[in-house]
């Protein structure tokens, strides 16, 4: 388990994004090809549309590619919450 949960909201069917396990998420960083890159939606200036958890899109902040998600709030399985790491590609 990386940390994001898989996307099971039914919504999530017109969501497309590359599968959990080609993406290896660590406490700061995730670590991608770039074809696994190039599949993330980029929403650096505003947040995507409809909210479950296991959404996942990069974002460019100061000059880095962040990986974002929403995640489970555990407790409360109507909030979602927003995390982040910095992306590392290695080419393959």
């Amino acid at each position: 388990m990386n940390g994001i949960p898989a996307m099971t909201h039914a919504l999530g069917k017109y969501w497309d994004q590359p599968p959990l396990e080609r993406i290896l998420v660590d406490g700061t960083h995730a670590v991608m090809d770039a074809r696994t890159f190039d599949q993330l939606s980029e929403y650096s200036t505003t947040m995507p549309s409809g909210v479950y958890p296991g959404k996942m899109w990069k974002a460019l902040s100061c000059g880095r590619w962040m990986l974002r998600w929403y995640g489970i709030v555990e407790g409360n399985p109507n909030v979602c919450s927003n995390n982040q790491v910095e992306i590392l590609r290695c080419e393959v």
